[in-house]
């Protein structure tokens, strides 16, 4: 029988634009989860079940923020508020797969625990220890609601959870969370009015109004959103899931970087870019437009749980070779930065709020085909720069598992650890089949542009050899000491 969690009204958080749509925009198709999912390889010589061990001692730590709060439906706004009564143990589940040799399993068991919902009338996570895969490793998959926490924070939630040293035989959990905020005394809370509300709807009327003139082409500003959506990787919602990961090199992606004047994330954009061009030609779906691409974005001066917009823009054009996707891409993103630096966090929010809503509300009311607001969805919310543990066993991998919000059948989600970029495919199985593909033709892809890039300086080189050659036979001294004519 589950306990009744009693919820503390004096400690209160309260929601953003952006996480209320959150709320709003769940479905049973679309279910708002996110989190990691962590594997580990038990050090060698432990005895006894690695898995039992970790959640016995992981069920001894204390519960912080965001976990330990409750979504609250008052007479105002919906509001987040701390839960005095919590038990650990209700929230964590322990699994046996049964001795899979390959990662198809765990994947098939996680994409079917991400689209469970989560309880409203207690705080919004779970966390499972999973064993019985192949070598002895354990997996620990945890999910939070995507309303009360943002990527950035899931990774510093991750760092405070996972040690730097095998030595560091401390057993945090993942719930323990992030430092707490200052708590706000309990307010009736109202939609935000006066001078404030409308200073964000005349700056989101001028956004817009902006973003129209761009994409007329009037103007260097982020297109308009829903305009020129190729209709590639296009299908009904649905409850399923399929998952896939690659790793790509990132110190060899920091280095092309660096050669083309670039930025890792313009790497990783172009590599995708190219990936999905070769998948679609592979299907025969090839679309006469660039692929536009949904970009999470961090705030600073946001407030709630996701201080980020979301913003779209058009990856490399078709038929386009790889260097020039890049040099796309590079001046795409470029172009973003500069047009969103001067517009208040809490526009882009309501911006990011207002777009996502709408192809959700058309969902909701059964029209097959919303309108497109993107056709991927690429977020890179950092990472770790060296290696992990936890009670000792090393980790060799920490996914990321994201969301698929209405009119969305792909997010690509990449985070750093040690040496590695990390990326996670997440797809509706119907829209996008065999997703495995896609993640080995990433790293292709990323093969492909780095000979593209050295078959440019190879070309340089021996145009530029070819110049000295001339420039020298120019200079030969005559007979009579005179530079040839």
């Amino acid at each position: 029988m589950r306990r009744a969690v009693k919820a503390n009204h004096h400690m209160t958080r309260s929601l953003s634009v952006l996480d209320l749509a959150m709320f709003l925009m769940e479905t049973p198709q679309r279910p708002f989860n996110v989190g990691p999912l962590v594997l580990l390889r038990p050090p060698k010589g432990f005895k006894g079940s690695f898995a039992d061990e970790l959640a016995r001692r992981m069920l001894k730590r204390p519960i912080g923020p965001p976990f330990d709060r409750c979504l609250h439906f008052g007479a105002g706004m919906p509001s987040l508020v701390r839960a005095e009564n919590m038990d650990a143990a209700a929230h964590v589940h322990r699994l046996t797969l049964g001795g899979a040799d390959s990662f198809d399993a765990l994947f098939a068991r996680v994409c079917e625990l991400h689209v469970a919902h989560l309880d409203r009338s207690r705080p919004l996570w779970e966390v499972y220890v999973i064993d019985g895969l192949a070598d002895g490793r354990v997996a620990v998959y945890g999910k939070i609601h995507h309303g009360i926490i943002d990527g950035r924070t899931i990774i510093g939630v991750i760092a405070n959870w996972l040690s730097r040293t095998p030595r560091d035989r401390t057993v945090r959990a993942m719930w323990e969370g992030v430092a707490p905020q200052p708590e706000k005394l309990p307010t009736t809370a109202r939609p935000r009015s006066g001078p404030g509300a409308l200073a964000t709807l005349s700056s989101l009327s001028t956004m817009l109004a902006r973003q129209g003139l761009s994409s007329a082409g009037l103007g260097e500003f982020a297109p308009l959103p829903f305009v020129r959506v190729p209709s590639a990787l296009t299908g009904a919602a649905s409850g399923r899931r399929a998952y896939a990961y690659c790793a790509l090199p990132l110190q060899r992606m920091k280095a092309f970087a660096k050669r083309h004047d670039a930025t890792v994330n313009d790497v990783l954009l172009t590599t995708l870019d190219i990936a999905l061009a070769n998948y679609l030609r592979r299907r025969r779906d090839t679309p006469s437009r660039p692929l536009v691409a949904d970009m999470p974005i961090a705030l600073k001066g946001a407030s709630g749980g996701n201080q980020i917009a979301v913003i779209q823009f058009p990856l490399g054009p078709p038929g386009a070779e790889p260097l020039q996707r890049l040099e796309a891409v590079s001046r795409e993103t470029q172009q973003l930065k500069a047009s969103l630096s001067a517009i208040p966090a809490q526009t882009l929010m309501l911006h990011t709020a207002l777009t996502h809503g709408i192809p959700a509300l058309f969902e909701r009311v059964g029209v097959r085909r919303p309108p497109r607001l993107s056709n991927v969805v690429v977020s890179n919310p950092f990472g770790f720069a060296e290696k992990r543990y936890l009670m000792g066993a090393e980790v060799e991998l920490v996914l990321p598992l994201s969301l698929l919000a209405g009119g969305q059948a792909l997010n690509v989600t990449a985070v750093t650890l040690d040496q590695q970029l990390q990326i996670g495919f997440l797809a509706i199985p119907e829209v996008v089949p065999k997703i495995d593909k896609l993640a080995a033709g990433t790293m292709a892809a990323f093969a492909q542009l780095e000979r593209s890039g050295r078959n440019r300086s190879a070309r340089a080189r021996s145009t530029q050899r070819i110049r000295d050659k001339r420039s020298s036979r120019r200079m030969r001294p005559t007979e009579t000491g005179s530079p040839a004519r």
